[in-house]
């Protein structure tokens, strides 16, 4: 189920409601960088700064952003990478060994600015569920909408297209491994 807030800026919107929009990911943000970076609070809040003035910067620029809050995400995330990058070339680690220092290093991502381009949006997963779900065959289609989309249980899908549950039961897990199969020839 997707969840739509009512209050998202609307296409073409100002760059000053769009930041206040925004503000509801802030914390989230600071709690995600606290997690994969393991670093202090106040670290956290500046990777998090750092991502919300590249945003005001990006949308001062006109860049269209479809999605806000995964921009942030993976651009906080550069940030923090490029951060981690810096402090390990200036020495600002300190580390029992090499071996320890190479681990540090191997896990921090590359930073790519132009990472954000390159993310998958909600309109190209949109699309490729839509073909995927177009290769299906008529009973695939309909037990993908009742258990999928209308979160029907599989006995209920059972009753209504008077099968049994075992035969109903197959027949998802035959779907899920097409889905999972057609899903990987995507990435």
């Amino acid at each position: 189920m997707r969840l739509v807030k009512a209050s998202s800026p609307a296409k073409g919107a100002d760059v000053d409601d769009i930041l206040v929009f925004c503000e509801a990911y802030r914390n989230k943000l600071i709690n995600h960088c606290l997690l994969y970076f393991e670093c202090e609070y106040a670290d956290a809040e500046d990777i998090v700064q750092d991502a919300y003035l590249a945003l005001y910067n990006s949308l001062k620029n006109g860049t269209e952003i479809k999605n806000y809050q995964s921009w942030l995400y993976a651009v906080a995330l550069n940030h923090g990478n490029k951060e981690i990058r810096n402090k390990l070339k200036r020495n600002e680690y300190s580390f029992a060994d090499n071996e320890e220092k190479d681990a540090a290093l191997e896990n921090t991502l590359t930073y790519e600015p132009d990472y954000v381009e390159n993310m998958v949006t909600d309109e190209m997963i949109e699309e490729r569920a839509a073909k995927i779900i177009s290769t299906l065959n008529s009973d695939e289609k309909i037990l993908y909408m009742l258990y999928y989309r209308k979160k029907k249980k599989l006995k209920e899908i059972a009753e209504k297209l008077g099968l049994s549950v075992d035969a109903v039961k197959k027949r998802h897990s035959r779907l899920k491994q097409k889905l999972e199969d057609k899903i990987k020839n995507f990435e």
